[in-house]
């Protein structure tokens, strides 16, 4: 854990020519219902920093989802997904980011320190989850600008180069971040190998970012054949994962768990199966990349 803060701290002089590109608030609102109560545990990093955590327990845990959340949101707004997880047997534990409107230093943070400190925040938690909840296995989930974040501990490489986490054992994207300039090249995705699940939708745009809805499969279509599966529903946007309708949300929702506990059971091998009871709904399209 300690090896890999250093790293990241140390990133700040790597990255410090380069141009961050502008990325907007990639928030997300959350039907309404009564938010679920998580502990908080706070994280020293070697920067001076402390990492707010926040910690949903399953009751009969299988594994722990380390969850990063999009730009400018925090873990609580989540809490409808986070739920539905916890309620399946997967622990989520998700640090509050610099970007979060939330944090107490939001004032201080540019895009630069925020790229810089998201993969610190996210490579403690870890370290903590391996930790404190041993033999566990790790999941790393992330919507938006907090997918691309997962898909970096899967070996997606960016301006920070490789920082691959073999102990993570598969990722659930959800509306990536799209083809932003300077962070995502032709090749960003081209060394995942790690099991991902990415689920979008044909409406998911980020005005003044993202313009084609197909720019957020690059995850999909630019990575390695073999347990890869994209999720796209119908008229979905980028506030997919909070304001999808009942009915699409759970079938989002169980694809993401049978995904993740197919994962935990094989992780290599074609892609993964339809769902036991066969359901398919019109409004949303799945492909499978073995």
């Amino acid at each position: 854990m300690i090896r890999r803060v250093a790293l990241a701290s140390v990133l700040a002089l790597s990255i410090a020519g380069v141009v961050a590109a502008p990325v907007q608030a990639q928030s997300t609102t959350t039907a309404a219902s009564a938010p679920s109560t998580a502990t908080h545990v706070e994280l020293p990093t070697p920067d001076g920093r402390t990492i707010d955590v926040s910690v949903w327990p399953a009751a009969e845990e299988r594994a722990v989802i380390v969850f990063s959340h999009g730009w400018n949101s925090d873990p609580a707004r989540y809490h409808r997904i986070i739920d539905y997880w916890t309620a399946h047997g997967f622990t989520v534990v998700a640090p509050l980011h610099l970007d979060s409107l939330k944090h107490p230093r939001h004032a201080e943070a540019d895009e630069r320190s925020v790229f810089i400190t998201r993969i610190v925040d996210l490579a403690m938690t870890r370290g903590y989850v391996q930790a404190s909840h041993p033999g566990k296995p790790l999941i790393a989930d992330g919507h938006s600008f907090g997918s691309f974040n997962s898909l970096m501990s899967a070996g997606a490489v960016s301006v920070a180069g490789s920082l691959l986490d073999p102990a993570v054992k598969a990722v659930v994207a959800v509306s990536t971040p799209g083809l932003v300039p300077g962070l995502v090249s032709p090749t960003t995705y081209a060394t995942v190998s790690t099991p991902v699940l990415l689920v979008t939708g044909d409406a998911d745009l980020v005005p003044g970012f993202v313009t084609n809805p197909r720019d957020h499969r690059a995850a999909f279509d630019t990575s390695p054949a073999g347990d890869k599966m994209l999720m796209t529903f119908a008229g979905g946007d980028h506030s997919l994962i909070g304001v999808a309708d009942a009915a699409d949300f759970e079938l989002m929702a169980a694809t993401t768990v049978d995904f993740m506990r197919l994962c935990l059971g094989r992780c290599s091998g074609p892609g993964p199966v339809e769902r036991s009871d066969g359901s398919r709904r019109r409004d949303h399209r799945t492909t499978l990349k073995a």
